[in-house]
């Protein structure tokens, strides 16, 4: 059976996620309190996560990081000035936790046959394409991590790791709907055109959101 690992159930697309694994009959592991059925919750500290899941199961084929933090507070534009401490508390949920938590589950993905880690980003914070004024913390948060994700693909791809990054259409898309194409973009492979190695389609760098699009960075 496979094993997938989703870092937290905090959100309704976190959760509807989490079912369509459970209901395609993979082996499904979530950090947190938030029982859903199915689903095996593991400690909020990420050492004894780690140590509960190499107990459980000795392995991660499909790692899926949901962190996706906004704040209410996070409205200013440049004109108003930019609220540190915001984009801070938006800065260590976006970047410095996925970074810590990929850290301490990697030796076990390495262990799984799927070798795949997903994150979430969005649209809002594509450099070429947004055209908010606003919502700074947010999109510095996700830009950095676009920063790490080509970090990631660097390291990791030659070790057979592959890469998804996926826009889950926060309040445009209904969370099952999303959660149903995530499940999609996630499990399958990109493909190769024409079975020529060298045009293989896991090479790009790219992401998608929930209607299939793919946005630049």
């Amino acid at each position: 059976m496979k094993t997938v690992l989703i870092t937290s159930l905090a959100g309704m697309f976190d959760q509807k996620l989490a079912e369509v694994f459970v209901r395609e009959g993979l082996q499904v592991f979530a950090i947190g309190s938030r029982e859903t059925e199915g689903v095996t919750l593991l400690p909020d500290d990420l050492e004894q996560a780690r140590a509960a899941l190499e107990k459980a199961a000795g392995k991660i084929d499909l790692y899926i990081d949901v962190s996706d933090t906004r704040s209410g507070a996070d409205r200013f534009t440049l004109i108003d000035g930019l609220d540190e401490k915001i984009i801070r508390e938006v800065y260590e949920a976006n970047v410095l936790w996925p970074m810590a938590s990929l850290e301490a589950f990697i030796n076990l993905i390495d262990a799984g046959e799927g070798k795949r880690v997903c994150f979430l980003t969005s649209q809002e914070a594509s450099i070429n394409q947004t055209r908010d004024i606003g919502g700074y913390a947010y999109k510095l948060s996700k830009a950095a991590m676009h920063n790490f994700f080509q970090m990631i693909a660097n390291r990791l791809t030659p070790d057979g790791y592959t890469l998804r990054v996926f826009d889950p259409m926060h309040r445009e898309i209904a969370p099952e709907l999303a959660a149903e194409s995530a499940f999609n973009y996630f499990t399958r492979r990109r493909g190769t055109e024409g079975a020529n190695p060298l045009r293989d389609d896991e090479a790009r760098w790219v992401f998608r959101d929930a209607l299939g699009r793919e946005h630049p960075w």
